[in-house]
């Protein structure tokens, strides 16, 4: 039973770490020590190539955090820069309904209605660039 717990715990570590490594989709270079840091792809005024992109969205507490994880990410796959744009995805949607009954001396009324509010979760979009 200790074992099967202990198990359980490790799969629960692993899945976690997991969810929070952006998955890469491009080319690789040697490493790099420092990431320039673009927010418009306009910004960038060195010749470059697009190298790769990546996209997070769950798994951390601040964007401040998602930044960081993107520049080390960066960094790993030997960017020069990265030019990161924030949007927001609607995943899903809530409805509230809302009313009251009023009693009349002849008949009810009812009067009522319902709000609709989109469920949205915020990503970075990353776009890595080499400088030639």
């Amino acid at each position: 039973m200790k074992k099967l717990f202990i198990q359980s715990i490790g799969i629960f570590a692993l899945a976690a770490a997991t969810s929070c490594t952006p998955s890469y989709f491009g080319k690789t270079y040697s490493p790099t020590q420092n990431v320039d840091v673009y927010f418009d792809a306009a910004d960038v005024k060195k010749e470059h190539e697009v190298m790769g992109t990546t996209d997070v969205g769950q798994g951390f507490n601040s964007l401040n955090a998602v930044q960081q994880k993107v520049i080390e990410l960066g960094k790993a796959q030997g960017a020069d820069g990265v030019i990161m744009k924030l949007t927001e995805e609607v995943t899903g949607s809530q409805k509230s309904d809302f009313g009251s009954m009023k009693n009349g001396s002849k008949n009810n009324t009812y009067t009522g209605g319902s709000v609709t509010t989109n469920i949205k979760i915020k990503k970075v979009l990353a776009t890595f660039i080499k400088y030639k």
